[in-house]
């Protein structure tokens, strides 16, 4: 369910070296002089944490407000999805890059965002063209989406009860990683349909 190391041997090295100690349990806390594992105490003058990003806050720290006041973040809670990992419903003419589950494990993440700014600029183009003030993705058209989202990533190792990661909430919904081929997706985004949306006519 993770990445294979990739070292050239000095990585393991280091970790055989007699000044090294890797410690697998789990830290519990920090004190003055160092730090506390399950079952020892480890006396450190230096610690460098090295834990990862926030990589299931989308757009944060952007505030994005919706119709009726609502809150992206809020909205999303720890559970973020999106319309092709792009759209969101009541949150008009918003379109997100590199959105819910639009990480794709093999492949360009680079194409999947070419597939994602030419959807965007097609359905931008489509509501100009028709003299639309506004757009927003239809939230049945949201939800059956999101459910195949969810019943594929069911069928990958990411699901699988012992894996935890990044792309885990704490609920275990994979909420970063595609479950798409590049090709499956490409078709998804080639062309908007309009149908998908919300369409606010603009005032005369």
């Amino acid at each position: 369910g993770k990445r294979m190391l990739q070292d050239n041997g000095s990585w393991l090295r280091a970790l055989q070296q007699p000044n090294v100690e890797l410690i697998s349990e789990g830290l519990t806390r920090l004190d003055a002089t160092g730090i506390v594992a399950a079952s020892a105490h480890y006396p450190v003058d230096v610690i460098v944490y090295a834990t990862g990003f926030h990589a299931t806050k989308f757009l944060w720290p952007i505030e994005v407000i919706g119709r009726h006041g609502k809150r992206l973040s809020e909205v999303w809670g720890d559970e973020p999805r999106a319309y092709l990992g792009i759209t969101v419903p009541e949150f008009p003419n918003l379109f997100c890059l590199y959105g819910p589950n639009t990480n794709p494990v093999v492949g360009s993440v680079v194409f999947m965002l070419e597939c994602q700014v030419d959807y965007v600029v097609r359905a931008i183009a489509g509501l100009l063209n028709g003299g639309y003030a506004a757009m927003e993705c239809r939230e049945d058209v949201h939800d059956a989406y999101n459910e195949r989202v969810d019943a594929e990533n069911e069928q990958m190792v990411w699901r699988h009860p012992k894996v935890h990661s990044y792309y885990n909430n704490r609920y275990g919904r994979v909420t970063t990683n595609s479950p798409w081929r590049l090709v499956d997706y490409w078709r998804m985004t080639r062309e908007p349909d309009l149908d998908d949306f919300v369409l606010v006519t603009r005032p005369q």
